[in-house]
């Protein structure tokens, strides 16, 4: 479970991230300006986990791993249809909150589901399985982006969300106030 979910959790963080410039350039928006733009989006990057914080101990994580994907596939949409530039620049900065998110949630609920004995390989494996994928994924996001522009690239990102979260939604396991031997046994 947790090496299908890394493998599609890094499409909508460094799809997005990474692309940011030309999916602005691609909706008009002139080079310099569009890196202006990915500038203010990538400021956010630090108030993601401050505000991760209010939530981060309150609410099951596999929910919130869930919620910052629907999160992320859902303002990558809109972004990808917005032609209003303020608005654009706020989509994408919800686009790095929710991928925020969805970084700080999964590598505490992933380390939550291994026993002690195995925890440091266990997480190493799965998580390598993500490194393995960002390889590609930028491969990937140009492939879409030359097919379908912007749009491409959202629908692509918005697949591989919604299926992490059926992943994590169905079969991740519950760890809220549970003991860690009671979760990875």
């Amino acid at each position: 479970m947790m090496s299908i979910f890394n493998l599609l959790s890094v499409v909508g963080y460094y799809g997005f991230a990474a692309w940011v410039p030309t999916l602005l350039i691609d909706k008009g928006i002139t080079v310099t300006t569009s890196l202006l733009y990915a500038f203010i989006i990538a400021i956010a990057n630090p108030v993601g986990p401050l505000l991760g914080f209010l939530v981060a101990d309150r609410m099951e994580r596999k929910w919130q791993i869930v919620c910052s994907g629907i999160g992320i596939g859902t303002f990558m949409l809109l972004f990808a249809l917005q032609t209003n530039q303020a608005i654009i620049i706020v989509l994408g900065i919800m686009v790095t909150l929710s991928n925020n998110w969805l970084s700080f949630t999964f590598h505490n609920y992933q380390a939550e589901l291994f026993p002690t004995r195995v925890r440091a390989r266990a997480v190493g494996f799965v998580y390598a399985w993500g490194r393995a994928s960002a390889a590609f994924v930028g491969l990937l996001i140009g492939f879409f982006f030359s097919k379908g522009g912007t749009i491409g690239v959202a629908l692509f990102i918005g697949v591989a969300m919604i299926l992490m979260i059926l992943v994590i939604g169905i079969f991740g396991p519950r760890t809220l106030n549970k003991p860690l031997e009671e979760v990875s046994n």
